[in-house]
């Protein structure tokens, strides 16, 4: 800072760019930190924007190819432990609607409608039917012989809440288009 006897030693950022830097003393960083505003000038949907990408790394996507690789075989195995014999059915069903999906299929969201058998787009109610549905057949009060039935039931759970937020999420950022 001009006129500081201080060194300069506490880098922060001069723009949003995160790429060039001011160096403050340690007084003056506490300063400018605490009127510092990495989302001032941006509309609330690009706010939100940037919050959704950012929460899984802002990292760029694109299709997978066609081939089956080491982590969809892993899918497919617990598809099948979920599904039983309808499996390669289902998995055919995915797998087509897959193709057509032009989105990263490697998110969170997207393995959590494939555990749960959904495809997109998906409404809250058919989330809603389909957890109801999971949770009464993979509960662990009623598959005592099954070790890892709470693991189960676990893995739907947490697929629900990603799909739940996620369309809360996607419906939050239509309407402030």
């Amino acid at each position: 800072m001009p006129g500081c006897p201080e060194e300069g030693d506490h880098k922060a950022p001069k723009h949003r760019g995160l790429n060039d830097y001011y160096n403050f003393c340690i007084n003056h960083i506490k300063d400018y930190n605490k009127a510092w505003n990495f989302f001032s000038g941006m509309s609330q949907s690009e706010v939100q924007n940037h919050m959704h990408k950012s929460r899984y790394g802002d990292r760029p996507t694109w299709k997978h190819a066609e081939s089956t690789s080491e982590e969809e075989l892993l899918k497919a195995a617990r598809f099948s432990y979920f599904y039983g014999e309808e499996t390669k059915r289902n998995e055919e069903k995915h797998n087509d609607n897959k193709r057509k999906f032009y989105g990263d299929t490697n998110t969170p969201e997207y393995e959590a409608m494939a555990l749960m058998g959904l495809e997109p787009p998906v409404s809250l109610e058919e989330i809603k039917t389909r957890y109801k549905k999971l949770a009464k057949k993979y509960h662990p009060d009623l598959n005592r012989d099954t070790p890892n039935a709470e693991e189960l039931l676990k893995e739907i759970n947490m697929a629900y809440t990603i799909l739940k937020l996620a369309l809360k999420d996607y419906k939050a950022l239509q309407e402030n288009q």
